[in-house]
């Protein structure tokens, strides 16, 4: 049977995955397995350094882990800085019923995201987004 450290060490590692993965799409998701990477990995380095025995997957795991967590945090900043936008142009996207209404909500909200984000004029005019 396999050591907790060992376990413990690829549970970390699957964790860190886990986070990087979802830090985007998922970001509240990604900073809990961020957090959960880091102290998982941590415990079972500690615990293995004590009883002089390896755990495989607990240092990539943490550096994962910490990495998902700092995608996950500059995609919170990005929701809070451009949200209200991307919130009005989801609504009028809604409810726009042709293509020169669609056109309009992107007239209306992608200069605003550009303006926020310091982009260039113009250069989400082929974006598409959610």
């Amino acid at each position: 049977m396999n050591a907790p450290e060992e376990r413990n060490g690829w549970r970390a590692l699957w964790l860190g995955v886990g986070a990087l993965v979802l830090a985007w799409p998922m970001f509240p998701v990604g900073v809990v397995l961020g957090v959960a990477s880091l102290v998982v990995g941590a415990k079972a380095q500690r615990r293995a350094r004590r009883r002089n025995v390896l755990a495989p997957g607990a240092t990539p795991g943490m550096v994962l882990g910490a990495v998902g967590l700092a995608m996950a945090a500059a995609a919170a900043a990005m929701a809070v800085v451009i949200g209200p936008e991307t919130t009005g142009y989801n609504k009028c996207m809604q409810t726009a019923n042709t293509k020169i209404d669609e056109e309009a909500c992107r007239d209306r909200y992608l200069p605003k995201i550009e303006e926020k984000l310091h982009l260039p004029e113009g250069s989400l005019s082929g974006a598409v987004l959610p």
